[in-house]
């Protein structure tokens, strides 16, 4: 291997490290910042517990159907198919 072919192969590893490390920090600080949020609003007082836990229920209600919507047909239908199963059998 040669030095020139040697140089870009350690750039462009290193660009590739550089794009991970920001993405991860940026997905890091981005959930950290939501709850320093909503911390925040429960000690001041502009959200009660029960808002915060409506507001908590509401994010994992959509987290549920974000991962419902990701199943491909396929899969559906073997899960149908499993299910099925099982209750012929009861």
């Amino acid at each position: 291997m040669t030095i020139t072919s040697y140089n870009v192969l350690i750039g462009l590893t290193y660009i590739a490290l550089l794009i991970a490390a920001i993405f991860v920090s940026w997905k890091k600080g981005e959930k950290e910042g939501s709850v320093f949020m909503l911390h925040y609003l429960r000690e001041n007082k502009f959200m009660s517990d029960t808002d915060y836990a409506k507001f908590m229920k509401h994010i994992r209600t959509e987290k549920k159907l974000a991962t419902v919507d990701e199943v491909s047909p396929k899969e559906l239908k073997k899960k149908n198919e499993k299910e099925k199963d099982i209750h012929d059998r009861d």
